[in-house]
């Protein structure tokens, strides 16, 4: 299994771990109530943008831990760490991915918004379809990693 191949599953767990507290948390505002009022788009807007600050910090720190597993466990001295054309296009139609389901998603949000929905609801919606996209980007990153193209 490569460095980037490594990376990828990291990544996919990492990433489900850092979405997954979110919708924990807006689960929770939800049943408080806190989504109802007028102050909810604030509140979700504050609460996504202490999330991007603690995800960097925690993939940073989850990073450090998946590598220092990964290195247990194949019991490598001398790992690769090349980056070659292949892995180039692997990232390539990973954010390819991304884009295409942030891009629905985003598109979804504002024919949501202008049959009616509520701006929490598009902004959450936008939210979720960022973490769709990337889910989309570390999945099709492990299909072409596995598939061995």
């Amino acid at each position: 299994m490569s460095f980037q191949e490594k990376n990828a599953y990291a990544a996919l767990a990492k990433t489900i771990l850092i979405f997954g507290y979110f919708a924990f948390r807006m689960v929770q505002f939800h049943l408080d109530g806190r989504l109802a009022g007028p102050e909810a788009a604030s509140l979700v807007g504050k609460s996504f943008l202490v999330l991007m600050a603690a995800a960097i910090v925690a993939y940073i720190v989850l990073t450090i831990l998946f590598d220092i597993g990964f290195a247990i466990a194949q019991k490598d001295p001398k790992p690769d760490f090349t980056v070659d054309e292949r892995d180039r296009l692997i990232e390539l139609k990973g954010m390819r991915a991304f884009l295409a389901i942030f891009v629905m998603g985003f598109v979804a949000s504002m024919a949501a918004l202008a049959l009616g929905a509520t701006p929490v609801a598009a902004l959450l919606a936008m939210i979720f379809a960022m973490f769709l996209g990337a889910l989309a980007d570390d999945i099709a990153k492990l299909y072409h990693y596995r598939r061995g193209f």
